[in-house]
């Protein structure tokens, strides 16, 4: 009739056996708990990239935005000047070979980032915008490299 008969003929064997079985499950509950840590830790660590991604491309952007951003000399009305960078780097740089020319930290919801921008002229001639974010321990670097163009602001270059 019974099925386990041979566990109570053999005392202390199921004692054994309910043993076995919670060493078992306590395994697979901390083995979950172990992977669970894991997962979370990679999926914040994937969020801090991408966070720190958006940061340097933002800025970058935005500067990008501020130095080829003027009137090409033929969109110009006849006798008008042409509209110059909002952000030049032949005036930023002066003299010198680089210079950060933003930097900023602890924004709302990321406690832990910053952003620096470094302008700097290449052995070329060129200029070379370098956003560098930084996101708990992911950073990201965003570049990009103006040419001036003659008496029509600066171009970008391929990279």
């Amino acid at each position: 009739m019974h099925k386990f008969k041979f566990l109570k003929s053999n005392k202390g064997s199921s004692l054994i056996l309910v043993a076995a079985l919670t060493v078992v499950i306590i395994g697979l509950t901390v083995s979950l708990r172990i992977l669970a840590g894991i997962i979370m830790a990679s999926a914040n660590q994937q969020l801090n990239q991408d966070q720190a991604y958006e940061l340097a491309t933002s800025l970058g952007n935005a500067l990008e935005e501020r130095i080829i951003n003027g009137e090409k000399a033929d969109e110009v009305e006849e006798g008008a000047e042409p509209k110059k960078a909002l952000l030049d780097p032949e005036k930023v740089l002066g003299q010198s070979d680089h210079k950060t020319i933003m930097e900023m930290s602890g924004f709302d919801g990321l406690p832990d980032a910053s952003v620096e921008a470094v302008l700097s002229k290449d052995a070329g001639g060129r200029f070379v915008v370098k956003v560098t974010s930084k996101v708990g321990k992911a950073a990201y670097i965003w570049t990009g490299i103006y040419q001036a163009q003659k008496d029509e602001g600066y171009e970008k270059c391929a990279e």
